[in-house]
């Protein structure tokens, strides 16, 4: 028991202080983890427990490929295609029951690891975030920031009250915290 809350203890405190490419580095650890237990446990023939792991190691690869904007550099985007294949051949696994498939992701997750792993190596410490720049609405900025906006009146693309698309992505796209829809 104390062993086990030694190594959580430790754990925590490595993802709580690592920097965002140490955090990517274990993020791909875990998946190959993963992967390697669904395949050990689907040749045991404990098949719900090798769905589980595949679930996770798929999870893993879900969270990093929604956090890659594809559309900030090219090798972002092919850093995403990377990715998205892992994906679709891990969904595909789950679907076909062909675990031995699993032997073939293995080694670009890691791959991907050792470039991370590089990667902590040669840069340490978190890099510099560019910031963005915060601006307080006050009275005199307020009808500059509205335009000719009226009272009442929604702006384009949003539709006060109503279910449609546009309110709610106008309300979530922007971070509000409120809803347009009454």
């Amino acid at each position: 028991m104390f062993e086990y809350g030694a190594t959580n203890s430790y754990l925590e405190t490595e993802v709580l202080t690592a920097t965002p490419q140490k955090l990517q580095m274990l993020l791909i650890g875990g998946a190959i983890r993963f992967a390697q237990q669904a395949q050990h446990l689907k040749d045991a023939g404990q098949d719900e427990a090798a769905w589980e792991a595949l679930l996770r190691c798929r999870g893993i690869i879900t969270e990093i490929l929604i956090n890659i904007r594809p559309q900030v550099t090219p090798l972002a985007g092919q850093v995403a295609g990377i990715y998205l294949y892992l994906f679709r051949e891990l969904s595909d696994i789950q679907i076909s029951d062909q675990y031995e498939k699993i032997s073939s992701l293995i080694p670009v997750l890691e791959e991907e690891r050792e470039t991370w792993r590089q990667l902590c190596e040669a840069m340490p410490e978190a890099p510099e975030m560019p910031r963005e720049e915060v601006k307080e609405i006050t009275a005199a900025n307020s009808k500059h920031l509205l335009g000719n906006l009226n009272v009442g009146q929604a702006p384009s693309g949003a539709h006060w009250g109503s279910h449609s698309p546009a309110a709610g992505e106008y309300a979530s796209g922007h971070g509000s915290g409120f809803s347009l829809d009454a």
